[in-house]
């Protein structure tokens, strides 16, 4: 495992991996993946779970509507939902369906594609073992819409509970866009991924309120990644990251990768 993951880390980033002196924010993700007993975090990566936590700590009112959640795709019965919702799995990363129009899909495709995600062990296929032990189901939420024709994911990156930059991810020109934002909203100039906005974004008129739930919700974590919709004035909870992209999005320059790195400490005390 080991092996194949310093070879896809290499090709990846460039450089080879440090697992014993691990330096770089990427290089700690690795790290976690093999030492940090992830599994501690399972409940919290797990999109049905996770609602009870961000309750608990900042209210329900920042829940996306929850339609139902089911064990057995055998179960949903499209007749029944809205004509618009989300589905995803709730033992994964990047199983969602987005329904805009439910006339417009093939429930039979749809049901096979789901049946297929639980069965299958994420954990197993990615090695991020904060996925091990979820109970597979399907979590089916409102879609939540924006006047823009683009819902934008405001992703607040957490260091031992201290907010410290924004990676803001929408669609642009057919393909998804990533910039990354200082906590002032200031721009900052790295690349992660192949298309950034070209245009200015403008300030969520409540950032700074994002950014306050956010340390309320990382306060118990080394790192998190602590996402949000912003959409009518009205802020979202999306999900808890704690292995963004497995480790394999490449930051340029280096130096950006190496100055996170700093502020993740790997041995002060996990969850």
């Amino acid at each position: 495992m080991i092996e194949k993951m310093k070879a896809k880390f290499k090709k990846v980033h460039g450089y080879e991996l440090n697992i014993q002196n691990p330096k770089t924010f990427s290089e700690k993700i690795q790290w976690m993946k093999l030492f940090g007993n992830l599994e501690k975090y399972s409940k919290y990566v797990d999109k049905y779970e996770v609602r009870d936590f961000v309750k608990d700590r900042i209210g329900e009112q920042y829940l996306v509507p929850l339609i139902q959640v089911n064990n057995n795709v055998k179960e949903i019965n499209f007749e029944l939902l809205p004509n618009s919702f989300v589905m995803k799995a709730t033992h994964g990363c990047g199983w969602n369906i987005i329904v805009n129009d439910k006339s417009n899909v093939n429930e039979d495709i749809e049901k096979k594609k789901m049946e297929q995600w639980l069965k299958t062990d994420y954990s197993k296929k990615t090695g991020e073992k904060n996925y091990k032990g979820i109970i597979p189901r399907i979590i089916i939420e409102e879609l939540l819409q924006d006047p823009s024709g683009d819902l934008k994911d405001y992703k607040i990156f957490c260091f031992h509970g201290v907010p410290h930059h924004i990676q803001v991810s929408g669609n642009c020109f057919n393909g998804r866009a990533r910039s990354l934002f200082d906590l002032n909203w200031n721009k900052i100039p790295v690349q992660s991924g192949n298309l950034s906005f070209p245009e200015p974004l403008e300030k969520p008129a409540h950032l700074n309120k994002m950014i306050k739930l956010a340390e309320k919700l990382a306060s118990d974590f080394p790192f998190v990644r602590v996402d949000f919709y912003y959409t009518n004035n009205q802020i979202f909870f999306g999900e808890l990251t704690f292995t963004p992209s497995n480790g394999f999005r490449c930051y340029k320059p280096y130096s950006f990768d190496k100055m996170c790195g700093d502020l993740l400490d790997l041995y002060k005390p996990f969850l």
